[in-house]
Parts: structure tokens; C-alpha cells; sequence
């Protein structure tokens, strides 16, 4: 049992990591000229599959622009993204609190 209940929190730490952030764009989901809210903050995958993580500070047809936590200002072709998540509090809060009411009611 004690194995099962290990198990249980791998999986829903797993799922909790994947479920903080929402694919705002994809390579099913294409960007669009509202896809994007200016000063909020985006993690954004390049083709080459390097990470970001910035503040938009401006988007234009064929750039965005954002500033990292450090203060560096970077420009991303919108023609080499792959993808943009944002972060997505509630549900990852919801989700917590879920597993947490699971292991707390559910007696193994």
C-alpha cells in the first residue's frame, strides 16, 4: 500500500507541473493577433527548441518583443516559434488542493 500511495505523488506532481502553464500558441493552435497580452509574462519555444521566459512588452507582424526577469530586452521572430504557454495559477492551485483532498480522505 505504501508503494500505491508513493506512486499516487509522482503522478500528481507530474500533473501538476505539466498543468501550471497553458499552451497559448501551438502548432495546432496558430498565433493570432490577439494571442498575446502585452506586460504579461509567457515562457516562448523556439523551433530550435530554446526556452524563454519574458514579459511582452510589444508585438509587431513579423516580431515580439519582451524583456527577461534580468532586464534584457529580446526579440523572437514570430516565423521560429513553436509555442507559447502562459502561467495558469488557478488551476495548478485547484489540482493541489485536489491531491492533497485525495491523500487527506481516500485511506489506503
Amino acid at each position: 500500500m505504501k508503494f500505491l500511495k508513493n506512486l499516487f505523488w509522482i503522478f500528481a506532481i507530474g500533473f501538476l507541473v505539466t498543468s501550471c502553464q497553458t499552451r497559448v500558441v501551438s502548432p495546432n493552435k496558430p498565433m493570432t493577433d490577439h494571442s498575446l497580452d502585452l506586460y504579461k509574462r509567457y515562457t516562448v519555444i523556439t523551433k530550435d527548441a530554446k526556452s524563454q521566459k519574458l514579459e511582452v512588452v510589444k508585438v509587431d507582424a513579423t516580431k515580439i518583443y519582451g524583456k527577461t526577469k534580468s532586464g534584457e530586452m529580446v526579440e523572437i521572430e514570430k516565423s521560429d516559434v513553436r509555442e507559447i504557454k502562459k502561467p495558469d495559477v488557478v488551476t495548478s492551485v485547484i489540482i493541489a488542493l485536489a491531491a492533497i483532498a485525495a491523500v487527506v480522505f481516500i485511506p489506503i
